[in-house]
């Protein structure tokens, strides 16, 4: 238990791209899934939520069951209009102390997500409010972004995008992001100690 606590900070602290590196290229979501502003960081496990376009009640529930520090990965079905969240849900979230929201949807209520620095991670944002008739799916795997999330997956994401990696493999993932980190820090240091880009390049 202790490694793994170890191994979720070791994640915690890592840049998404070397995160991604270290999980073997894999895991990455579509690029369509950005950061909402520019400070949003997320890291957490998945509590996972699969919803109807235009339906939100999923979302309602997830943040009533979802355990705080995880992170809502929310599969929404890629809606460009009816919203998967929004200021109330933001509220709720920060409250109960949830890490941040992934979803393939939009969201609305923008200014009161930065005002209170929830990190978001969306395809855009949108003004119309969603419906509350189905009452969806929480906590099974999803698709979303291209890949294949499933509860407690690590969810790691910053300005470069988000990757999730499985919970199986989270202290070889976070073991292999130390050593790739060192070696993104060394070529750093080769870089300014006057070395050519393309010599540090050929030797890793």
């Amino acid at each position: 238990m202790a490694e793994q606590h170890d191994a979720l900070s070791i994640l915690r602290s890592m840049p998404a791209a070397t995160v991604w590196e270290a999980a073997g290229k894999r895991g990455d979501l579509s690029p369509a899934i950005k950061p909402l502003f520019p400070e949003a960081r997320i890291a957490g496990p998945a509590y996972t939520v699969k919803m109807f376009p235009g339906e939100t009640l999923a979302a309602v529930r997830a943040v009533d069951e979802a355990p705080p520090g995880s992170v809502i990965v929310i599969e929404a079905g890629a809606a460009e209009r009816g919203v998967s969240w929004g200021g109330t849900a933001t509220l709720a979230a920060t409250r109960k102390g949830i890490a941040g929201l992934v979803t393939n949807g939009t969201i609305r209520d923008l200014a009161e997500v930065i005002e209170r620095k929830f990190p978001v991670f969306a395809v855009g944002t949108g003004l119309v409010a969603g419906l509350r008739g189905h009452p969806g799916w929480l906590d099974i795997p999803i698709a979303i972004g291209e890949v294949i999330v499933h509860p407690g997956d690590f969810i790691v994401g910053d300005l470069d995008g988000v990757v999730a990696v499985p919970a199986s493999q989270i202290e070889d993932v976070a073991r292999r992001s130390i050593e790739q980190r060192d070696k993104e820090m060394e070529r750093e240091r080769r870089l300014l100690a006057g070395a050519t880009l393309l010599d540090v390049l050929r030797q890793g």
